[in-house]
């Protein structure tokens, strides 16, 4: 189990958090709950109610979805630190937009969405960094590289 020291540290190397205030980070790793999944499990289906976000900090976990218009089908490995599940960030999308599956035994930070959208709102320069950057993520996981 990872005391709350680490994992603030840990929150500070993931992009979307880097460079938040030390106090936000604190709170932020207050609300903070590991998560064990064996190999298969589904950490979540598409569609369902967008409660947390997740940051895999071992394993690996596979994100597939379906979007717009026919059979565009696309999926990405999680690597390590990297966040996902960002749905739940987003209160006007509380529904998934596809299904997360560990590919192995992995470990996972799960981060309630609604509290910490509590935090960043009492952390308002901490609140935009983070803001932005999930703006700049979900572009990327939706705009087609050239």
């Amino acid at each position: 189990m990872l005391a709350t020291d680490d994992i603030q540290h840990v929150l500070n190397e993931i992009p979307l958090f880097a460079g938040c205030s030390p106090e936000a980070l604190a709170e932020i790793a207050r609300i903070t709950q590991e998560r064990d999944c064996k190999k298969g499990e589904v950490v979540y289906e598409d569609g369902s109610e967008a409660l947390e976000t997740f940051v895999l900090m071992r394993g690996m976990v596979s994100f597939t979805t379906r979007h717009g218009t026919g059979h565009l089908y696309v999926e990405s490995l999680m690597k390590r630190h990297m966040i996902f599940g960002w749905a739940a960030l987003v209160p006007e999308h509380p529904r998934r937009l596809g299904s997360a599956k560990c590919l192995e035994d992995s470990k996972l930070l799960a981060i309630n969405g609604d509290a910490l959208l509590d935090i960043l709102g009492r952390h308002p320069k901490s609140g935009f960094l983070v803001m932005k950057r999930l703006c700049s993520l979900i572009a990327s996981t939706f705009v087609e590289k050239h």
